[in-house]
């Protein structure tokens, strides 16, 4: 037999000749390719603008459902600032998604403007506090404090976050000068507080008085999501980026205007889901409280080790109480999408309520805002406007000023207080 190849018409065929009919196929499969990949691109492009004019109709609509929506509070009104100051604190959340730290997860990253800074010191990089300059030492006391988003002061420059309005009211008395240094992380419970209060401690500094503000976080993690007292925020959604799942690996189309859209169906539609796990709420309320008490239980241990007093207060909020709300507020809390969220998180508070009375190692402030009217929440996490903050931390020196005062006068007997060590 030939070693040539044979063409249909019966001719030998050369070996260069299938090398070009080859070659000449090439560019079409080229061509498939790059018209699949064009036309997936325009798709997804097209998908994306048609979920981000949605969204835009749907906010501009049901302004509620905006991430912003903070920023239409009647709270702000009064100020000739508030729109520059929204613009920094919505490009602040645009831009940022927190710092890697070890065992706790995630810190505060770095930021710099006008009304939102964070400081670099000997104790890391947090939320700036106003405090007093130049304190001498033989008559300073640190006072640390501890929290979420709404003691870091998410929604609220610099001057109007409850530790630096805690730092004046409490220098107001005459108890020396008081340095307040703000831990406050947003998305913390009270499990990764412990963990960077020992932190803090293990190197060697010191305070005179330790603040632990908590209770929206701790109760959202240990009885909504995700349902786990010992669990962080976003369990889920990190475990699934360790663990390397599917679900990890396309995390980030979760920053897609199709994933939120999406998601915001999705919530409408199986909103009742989460009531319909009701059965379950007692259980994990008492969970919830049984783990924030442990840590409160550990963190007063350390005081006695290492000698600062400790204070611990269960944060207000707009699911519980019997705050007169504002038609914003209202709003907020009528928003059928987080209806069984709120519900079971106000289990979590009745049942924090009745420990705080009981126990007496904690203090509730949940109907902390009974007898005010005017608009302080600033949207369903509960964040605080300047004013809500100030009436907090008016709060908190009234119990702490009796035990400052024995702090600057060592030699008189130390003052007892409910919550505090």
């Amino acid at each position: 037999m030939s070693g040539h190849v044979r063409s249909i018409s019966g001719q030998p065929m050369g070996a260069g000749e299938g090398a070009i009919s080859h070659k000449q196929r090439d560019p079409r499969l080229f061509t498939a390719l790059g018209y699949v990949v064009f036309t997936g691109i325009i798709v997804i492009a097209l998908l994306e603008f048609g979920a981000f004019v949605t969204l835009s109709v749907c906010h501009w609509l049901w302004p509620e459902t905006a991430i912003n929506f903070a920023a239409n509070s009647p709270a702000y009104r009064a100020y000739s600032w508030a729109p520059e100051f929204w613009k920094e604190e919505e490009a602040r959340w645009r831009s940022q998604h927190g710092s890697y730290e070890p065992f706790r997860i995630w810190g505060v990253a770095p930021w710099h403007s006008k009304f939102i800074n964070t400081d670099d010191s000997k104790n890391g990089s947090w939320r700036r506090t106003i405090n007093p300059l130049g304190c001498a030492e033989n008559t300073r006391t640190d006072v640390w404090m501890f929290g979420g988003s709404t003691l870091f002061g998410t929604g609220v420059p610099d001057w109007a976050t409850i530790p630096s309005f805690l730092s004046r009211d409490l220098n107001s008395i005459e108890v020396g000068c008081v340095v307040v240094t703000n831990f406050g992380t947003e998305g913390y419970v009270t499990n990764q507080e412990l963990i960077l209060l020992i932190d803090q401690l293990k190197v060697g500094r010191r305070p005179r008085l330790v603040v632990f503000y908590d209770g929206v976080n701790d109760s959202y993690a240990g009885a909504v999501s995700p349902g786990l007292a010992t669990a962080h925020v976003s369990f889920a959604n990190i475990k699934a980026r360790v663990e390397g799942s599917l679900v990890g690996r396309i995390d980030f189309l979760r920053d897609s205007y199709a994933f939120r859209l999406a998601m915001m169906v999705i919530n409408s539609v199986h909103r009742t889901n989460v009531v319909m796990e009701a059965g379950q709420n007692e259980s994990k309320a008492q969970a919830t409280l049984d783990n924030y008490q442990a840590n409160l239980r550990m963190v007063r241990i350390l005081g006695d080790a290492y000698g600062f007093r400790v204070f611990c207060f269960w944060q207000p909020a707009l699911v519980y109480g019997r705050k007169v709300l504002s038609p914003f507020e209202w709003k907020i809390a009528a928003n059928e999408t987080d209806q069984g969220t709120f519900r079971i998180m106000a289990t979590v508070y009745r049942e924090a309520e009745k420990r705080g009375v009981k126990d007496n190692d904690f203090i509730f402030l949940g109907s902390d805002f009974d007898t005010c009217s005017e608009p302080v929440y600033l949207d369903k996490w509960m964040h605080l406007s300047p004013a809500g903050n100030e009436l907090v931390a008016r709060t908190l020196a009234t119990y702490i000023e009796g035990t400052l005062k024995s702090l600057s006068k060592p030699a008189a007997a130390k003052a007892s207080s409910p919550g505090s060590q």
